[in-house]
């Protein structure tokens, strides 16, 4: 007997459960939401909503995006002219190279030969040394040589083996027995030029 009571009040609670359960469950589940306050957006007022189903405010308008503003034209630079070379600069010419001729000599201009004189021409003094001059650079006698000549002197006219000749003479210095002497050899000129030497105290031609 003593277990039969609350045995009956298990049943009893079940069947009552079992009733009630509908009417009960949707007041719990509005008790434990949560609330939440929002303005309508339509009439201004402030209500609370459960987290539950609570109507979301709609969602601001999106803008449509703005259109890309269109790239600016390129414009394409023509390439600038390559700048023209400048012409290479023309080498100076050199200097034309002078010799130094300081330490040169000046050569004594060569004395000019003596004209023959034309045939039966009387020559002066001058001329009678000169044509003697050269006869012993040629060489015509081979007893002296013209380094060895002294002094030049014009003679006068002579008459040899029926010819007549213009002389002159000249004093040379040579070596003798008797030592170094001082020797006059004569020249007989005739046309413009010694036709011979010869000895003056003797006559004889020299070789």
């Amino acid at each position: 007997m003593k277990y039969l009571f609350p045995m009956l009040c298990v049943v009893g609670a079940g069947a009552a459960g079992y009733v009630f359960e509908p009417q009960i469950t949707p007041n719990l589940i509005s008790y434990n939401q949560t609330k939440v306050r929002y303005i309508d957006g339509a009439t201004g007022e402030e209500k609370d909503e459960s987290a539950l189903g609570a109507v979301k405010p709609a969602p601001a308008p999106v803008e449509p995006p703005k259109p890309a503003p269109e790239p600016a034209p390129v414009v394409k630079k023509e390439p600038e002219p390559a700048p023209m070379p400048e012409p290479a600069p023309e080498p100076e010419p050199e200097p034309p190279v002078v010799a130094d001729k300081g330490d040169e000599m000046e050569k004594p201009a060569p004395e000019p030969v003596p004209e023959p004189a034309p045939a039966g021409a009387t020559l002066g003094g001058d001329e009678i040394v000169k044509v003697m001059q050269e006869s012993i650079k040629a060489a015509q006698v081979k007893e002296f040589t013209f380094d060895q000549v002294l002094a030049w002197k014009a003679g006068e006219e002579e008459t040899v083996d029926g010819t007549n000749y213009q002389t002159g003479v000249a004093a040379y210095k040579a070596e003798t027995i008797f030592g170094v002497k001082t020797i006059q050899a004569k020249a007989l000129i005739k046309d413009g030029k010694v036709m011979k030497w010869i000895w003056p105290n003797s006559g004889m031609e020299i070789k």
